[in-house]
């Protein structure tokens, strides 16, 4: 029973630096680098809406 409970530790270690390694390749794959690069630039971007009265985030608590 202690072999087979070794057995199982060692084969996660192994089933989770494949899982690592695949998420690294796939990110770092060189078909992906222009879609990464623009969802990378997201948080940069500025999206303010042309009217401001039209977006619930910028509406006051005195109307609501």
């Amino acid at each position: 029973m202690e072999a087979i409970a070794e057995f199982f530790r060692s084969f996660w270690v192994v089933w989770l630096m494949a899982i690592f390694v695949g998420i690294v390749a796939w990110v770092v794959w060189p078909g992906r680098k222009d879609r990464l690069e623009r969802h990378g630039r997201i948080p940069l971007e500025d999206d303010e809406p042309d009217d401001a009265g039209d977006d619930p985030r910028n509406r006051s608590s005195k109307g609501a």
